[in-house]
């Protein structure tokens, strides 16, 4: 039986011959890819109903390529294609893919996106990252779901190592280990309680895609904390202090009767894992879980010190792609665990 989906019903050699990709794709972003999101957006975001009565899709284009050229500091978009890639544009004006006949600001935005060099991945994500952002805050419910949904397919059906989560691109990495944590991890933040940790887990994801190893570490572990101070804060639990002889800021306020958001505030990691782990009814098996975890996350503190511009000195320290990717998927994993227990 043939599946269907956003690109139609499967072709005889999609059905004989399915694609698989043992290594996805990052840094390029083929043409077909691109083409078949024109293809498959234009049509789509017709369909749809804007939020606002005075919006329509010349505005909605108009908005985005304004946006684009603001933040990539140009005024024309042309200034962001190579002198090949316009040579070749202009040598399909007459024989296109469709785009040329498109209003000016949607036409602008398509030929980019099909033109820009294949190579030029940032451009091209930041493109679809803008685009489905858009979708997302200027059109009624539904339709931001069903646009991430078809450009994902798309993705999938041509090895891309990206995915659109809740209007953001993310990158994939390892394919179960996206599945099975990174993805659920995004899910379960996107409840407006953890919007701060959610920012900065998506953040996270940003510099990693951005190749910011350093930064990106920084932010996982800015994600794991703010997941704690905020399951600590809802659970109105005490904050607890297993090393007494190092008071810190935060048993300092603990002492003085305040707030717990002000207690939350300076809470450091050891703090926030003495607290969980002091707290709640658990059995063996999750405190020696939670054991674990403790080992595994400060592991990933140290990985964050050694790497994040702590006192480097005169020692240039590389942070490379494995120790980032590390950080993420325990961060994620520990996120999925301690939300699931606790949130």
């Amino acid at each position: 039986m043939s599946n269907e989906g956003y690109l139609g019903r499967e072709l005889y050699s999609e059905r004989m011959f399915p694609t698989k990709y043992d290594v996805l794709a990052y840094e390029v972003i083929s043409r077909k890819t691109r083409v078949q999101i024109f293809q498959q957006v234009s049509s789509m975001l017709r369909t749809f109903t804007f939020r606002s009565k005075h919006d329509d899709i010349g505005s909605f284009y108009y908005g985005l390529m304004s946006n684009l050229k603001r933040r990539k500091g140009v005024t024309d978009f042309a200034d962001l294609l190579s002198k090949a890639s316009i040579q070749e544009m202009n040598r399909r004006s007459t024989k296109d893919y469709g785009v040329f006949s498109r209003d000016k600001d949607e036409g602008e935005f398509f030929k980019l996106l099909i033109y820009a060099d294949e190579k030029d991945y940032l451009l091209i994500l930041d493109m679809i990252d803008l685009l489905s952002y858009s979708v997302l805050e200027r059109f009624k419910k539904g339709s931001s779901e069903k646009i991430d949904e078809l450009i994902n397919e798309v993705f999938r059906h041509n090895g891309i190592g990206y995915e659109l989560v809740k209007g953001h691109v993310i990158h994939k990495g390892n394919e179960i280990t996206h599945l099975e944590m990174i993805r659920p991890a995004l899910l379960y933040l996107s409840d407006p309680l953890y919007s701060t940790a959610n920012k900065e887990m998506l953040d996270a994801f940003s510099k990693f895609r951005e190749n910011k190893f350093k930064d990106a570490i920084h932010q996982a572990n800015k994600a794991f904390e703010s997941t704690m101070k905020i399951i600590i804060h809802k659970n109105n639990w005490s904050i607890v202090n297993r090393n007494p002889k190092k008071k810190s800021p935060s048993v300092q306020a603990a002492s003085a009767n305040l707030l717990i958001d002000t207690i939350l505030e300076h809470a450091q990691l050891n703090l926030l894992i003495d607290t969980t782990l002091e707290h709640g009814d658990l059995e063996k098996f999750h405190k020696t879980a939670l054991e674990g975890m403790r080992n595994s996350l400060q592991t990933l503190a140290s990985l964050r010190n050694a790497h994040g511009g702590h006192g480097e000195g005169n020692e240039i320290i590389e942070t490379h792609k494995r120790h980032c990717e590390f950080a993420l998927h325990m961060t994620a994993s520990n996120i999925i665990y301690l939300i699931k227990t606790y949130g």
